[in-house]
């Protein structure tokens, strides 16, 4: 059934002039005409915005009526009604409310308005029953572009709003999985520590390490990953709230932007403050931008990862088969016994993902003209996917890959017995020449480095073994 917009308990209405034909809103919705309007005009895709975004909208209304009550643009009893309806959708009891997809306007007018529209239903209703008005063809007394969005724009009232979710996501569930990841790897580190294995550049052999050194760049370049997240977030905190439509902060009160800032800093107990150029924080995205950055540094460094641990874990019998990765499932429905590095391959393509979608921030930051940003719904879109596969597959990682990881000590330790690079350490004592000579003798008959040095009548096995020996552990003490 379908129903018209002037009934009391919705209040978007078309009795206003807008210069648009009344349009009939379904019947038993909260929202009114404008997110009718969007649900015809936007049925693209079925990407919404997550319940996380809306919630920090909604967050936005409630402040924004404490602080127009505070300057006096509001009344007492239209703000209690408003908090009212805020708290009741904080509470989860109206998700299907919010029914609009991501592909709309860049400014994200018709989703700011879809919670103006509900937050005005539900604080019209909480009126009504506190006046114990009960007739249907009772005028709505909060209108949501007149109370609701009170001081406020679309322009920067949704940035805002992008920037609290990034800062939330990030510090409940970010960097809480990259501490899980890193301290994984740390334990590794150190049962490893004791442990030589050959090393490789070029995928050739190269000088020995100590297996703990791997894990230990690993954990050196998570560590670099979530500074580099944490320090685009000085930006994030930056809300454009109080600039309205392009900065200038026209129809809000003095001070309406920085009271309503610490209202939100003080409910997410974040340091979120009024961005210092309110023409900046509408025109503009940059702090998104780095912060999408830094999400890419530490899917790069997650690549790379997967990558070495898939590599090294290759075999069982046909492989390198230094590293023995957990056997979570079954790898093959035609090959028995078959086991594949599956946790690697699901940390590699949600990399793959996370460079796309900052491929596209790249794009919509640079993007936009004059005194607004007009790609901000696919942006906060692309941020939130990014950091809650980052999230999702780090975790999985740690617990089904890492924690359960083992080393393959046999062949680790045949590879260095027959390892050629290893002499390298022992250059700066034999000369580059000599180094070499033996070298491509135990190449070229098969021998190992101390029979080729014995052959050659240079070293007998026993001396030149214990100079290896002896090198190893000095190496290794200087961090080689």
């Amino acid at each position: 059934m379908k129903r018209k917009t002037d009934r009391h308990e919705n209040s978007a209405t078309d009795s206003f002039a807008d210069g648009f034909a009344k349009i009939e809103v379904q019947e038993g919705v909260l929202w009114g005409s404008q997110t009718q309007r969007s649900l015809l005009n936007f049925d693209i895709g079925r990407q919404r915005f997550d319940s996380v975004f809306i919630d920090a909208l909604v967050h936005i209304k409630r402040a924004s009526a404490k602080a127009n009550l505070a300057s006096g643009v509001l009344s007492s009893e239209y703000c209690v009604a408003i908090q009212f309806a805020c708290d009741e959708v904080l509470k989860g009891k109206h998700s299907d409310q919010f029914p609009l997809r991501v592909w709309q306007t860049g400014s994200g007018t018709q989703t700011n308005m879809n919670v103006n529209e509900v937050i005005a239903s539900l604080a019209n209703r909480y009126l009504m029953k506190s006046r114990q008005v009960q007739t249907p063809d009772t005028k709505p007394a909060i209108h949501p572009n007149d109370h609701v969005n009170m001081s406020q724009s679309s322009n920067d009232v949704f940035p805002s709003a992008m920037h609290i979710v990034v800062a939330q996501l990030s510090h409940h569930s970010l960097l809480p999985a990259i501490e899980r990841l890193e301290l994984e790897l740390a334990t590794k580190q150190t049962e490893f520590e004791g442990i030589y294995t050959v090393g490789r550049t070029h995928l050739m052999d190269a000088i020995p390490l100590a297996a703990g050194a791997i894990f230990s760049a690993y954990c050196s370049q998570l560590k670099s990953a979530k500074v580099a997240i944490e320090e685009s977030l000085r930006e994030v905190y930056q809300l454009a709230l109080g600039g309205t439509a392009v900065g200038s902060g026209a129809n809000a009160p003095v001070g309406f932007g920085k009271q309503a800032v610490a209202l939100l800093a003080k409910k997410y107990q974040q340091p979120f403050v009024q961005n210092p150029n309110l023409y900046a924080g509408v025109s503009g995205e940059d702090a998104l931008l780095r912060f999408s950055g830094a999400t890419k540094q530490l899917a790069a460094a997650l690549f790379k990862m997967a990558n070495d641990f898939r590599l090294l874990g290759s075999g069982p019998r046909c492989g390198l088969n230094e590293w023995r990765l957990p056997a979570n499932e079954p790898g093959s429905s035609i090959m028995p016994g078959k086991v594949n590095p599956t946790q690697c391959e699901a940390l590699s393509m949600v990399c793959l993902q996370v460079f796309g979608n900052d491929h596209t921030v790249s794009l919509a930051a640079s993007n936009g003209h004059l005194q607004l940003n007009t790609y901000r719904p696919v942006i906060i879109y692309n941020i939130i996917e990014s950091v809650a596969l980052l999230t999702d597959v780090m975790i999985s990682f740690s617990e089904k890959c890492v924690h359960n990881l083992k080393l393959n000590r046999t062949q680790i330790d045949d590879n260095m017995r027959n390892g050629l690079s290893i002499i390298t350490l022992l250059a700066p004592t034999l000369g580059y020449e000599v180094a070499a000579k033996i070298v491509r003798e135990a190449d070229q008959n098969n021998l190992s480095l101390s029979c080729a040095a014995e052959t050659l009548g240079l070293y007998s096995q026993i001396e030149f073994e214990s100079m290896l020996a002896e090198h190893l552990i000095v190496d290794d003490r200087e961090g080689v």
